[in-house]
C-alpha cells in the first residue's frame, strides 16, 4: 500500500504507523528509528507485513501485505508522530479480490496505468522469464511459453502461464509488481514431477 511523504520527520522519537479503525487493537505495523515494533500488532497481521528498512529517511512509508486474504478489504491510514502530536499521512481503502488460480490477487484499485509485473529467476543463474512491458530482454529458454492476463490492471491477476514444460523448468520463481514507487515480491517454487507440474506453493 503506497504512502509516501514530502515533509518535515519529527526529531524526537519519531515513529511511523500503520492502522485500521475496525480493528482492535487497531495496529496494523509500527515502524521507530530502532526497527519494528509489533508488540501492539493486531493478530491477523502476525508475519505478514514489512515496510522499508530506511523508511524514516527516504519518506516512503508504503507498507508490504503479503498473502492478502478478504478479511483485509478495509480503510487503512498511514501516520507519523513524535509520540506528542500524529499526522495522518495517507488514507487507503483496500478491495481484496477471492482466489484466483489458487493465489490471492489484488484488485485494480491498488494497479495504476504505469504498473509493471516481471516475472525471473535466480538460480541456477538469473533469468528474465517474463515481462509485462518489454519481452526483449526475456531468456531464450522461455521464449513463446510464457503468458500472462492482458488485463491484469482490471482484474488483479498477475499469475503466469508457463507451457510446455521442461525438466530444467523446476525451482524458484520471483514474481515482482512495480506499482507507483512501490515494489511487491512473492516467491513461487514449481516442482516437476515425471513430465507434469506439482502445485506451486507462495511462500513468504
Amino acid at each position: 500500500m503506497p504512502c509516501i511523504y514530502s515533509g518535515v520527520i519529527p526529531e524526537d522519537n519519531p515513529f511511523l504507523l500503520w492502522t485500521r479503525s475496525d480493528l482492535s487493537p487497531n495496529s496494523v505495523h509500527l515502524r521507530r528509528e530502532n526497527g519494528d515494533d509489533l508488540k501492539n500488532q493486531n493478530q491477523r497481521f502476525r508475519n505478514r507485513t514489512s515496510m522499508n528498512p530506511d523508511a524514516l529517511y527516504t519518506g516512503n512509508f508504503s507498507l508490504t501485505l503479503r498473502k492478502p486474504e478478504q478479511d483485509d478489504g478495509g480503510n487503512y491510514s498511514c501516520s507519523i508522530s513524535d509520540g506528542v502530536k500524529e499526522r495522518t499521512v495517507k488514507q487507503i481503502h483496500l478491495k481484496v479480490k477471492g482466489q484466483i488460480n489458487k493465489q490471492q490477487t489484488l484488485t485494480s484499485s491498488l494497479l495504476p496505468e504505469d504498473t509493471s509485473v516481471e516475472w525471473t529467476r535466480s538460480e541456477p543463474e538469473f533469468m528474465m522469464v517474463h515481462s509485462s512491458s518489454n519481452q526483449r530482454n526475456q531468456d531464450g529458454f522461455y521464449r513463446d511459453r510464457t503468458e500472462m492476463s492482458k488485463d491484469f490492471l482490471r482484474t488483479g491477476d498477475v499469475s503466469l502461464t508457463l507451457r510446455n514444460p521442461r525438466d530444467g523448468d523446476g525451482g524458484r520463481y520471483v514474481c515482482t509488481v512495480h506499482r507507483d514507487q512501490d515494489v511487491l515480491r512473492q516467491t513461487v517454487v514449481l516442482k516437476y514431477v515425471k513430465g507434469q507440474y506439482r502445485k506451486s506453493s507462495w511462500s513468504s
